[in-house]
């Protein structure tokens, strides 16, 4: 299986894009080439169909990281590195816990929202320019949890 090289922009901040900042996933501006490197992910599912599920991994060096809901800092996007993790109940645990339905987001049906698997009624959205799993009702939560999915920013593999 395949894995999908991508980046994320915010929908209601389109030069904002989804970055793991070593270790909290944020969005922020493309600045410098680091921040190109740290913007680009892998989509594991089989397609980037709705409906698919899958897990947005690092796609660059270091690998091995994913975007992790951290129950322990009230549902905020971690980058996890789960490919270490030698216990299997513990890895199973992050998987799940790192694992989304890519659906079409609410407020603008032709881009994507993430829903956890593990907590569905949550989704990756933005709140102050971080990353959150949480329940999205009003028109600004829909928007903060609609992304576009775009052409990587750093497409060279390492």
């Amino acid at each position: 299986m395949a894995a999908h090289k991508l980046s994320l922009f915010s929908n209601n901040l389109p030069d904002f894009f989804i970055i793991d900042h070593g270790g909290l996933v944020d969005i922020a501006e493309i600045k410098t080439e680091e921040d190109r490197r740290n913007a680009t992910f892998q989509w594991t599912g089989r397609n980037l169909n709705f409906g698919e599920q899958g897990m947005l991994v690092r796609a660059v060096a270091p690998p091995g990281f994913c975007l992790h809901i951290a129950t322990f800092d009230n549902f905020r996007i971690h980058s996890k590195f789960f490919t270490g993790i030698t216990d299997p109940q513990v890895k199973a645990q992050v998987i799940e816990e790192s694992t989304y339905v890519l659906e079409p987001a609410e407020i603008d049906p032709n881009q994507a929202s993430f829903r956890s698997v593990k907590f569905p009624d949550r989704f990756i959205r933005h709140r102050n320019f971080e990353l959150f799993a949480e329940r999205v009702a009003s028109p600004g939560e829909l928007q903060d949890a609609c992304f576009r999915i775009a052409q990587p920013l750093h497409p060279e593999d390492f």
